[in-house]
């Protein structure tokens, strides 16, 4: 799959809350950014099963670390 390059600007507050999410979760932001952008869009069965697998996996990962906090 070709990929291109995009540019945005984002309010700082939410660039924030993006690069706290991917600390959080151990992702990037390109992950975090195509994963909101197709579920918004309503395509989110463009992303490969693969990577939709691997960020639920960090998910739950991040979930375990706070339940046992």
């Amino acid at each position: 799959m070709s990929k291109s390059q995009i540019g945005v600007r984002i309010p700082n507050t939410l660039l924030n809350e993006l690069n706290s999410y991917v600390e959080k979760t151990g992702t990037n932001k390109t992950q975090v950014i195509v994963s909101a952008i197709a579920e918004y869009l309503g395509c989110a069965d463009n992303i490969p099963l693969s990577k939709r697998v691997a960020e639920l996996e960090r998910k739950i990962a991040v979930l375990e670390a706070k339940e046992k906090l």
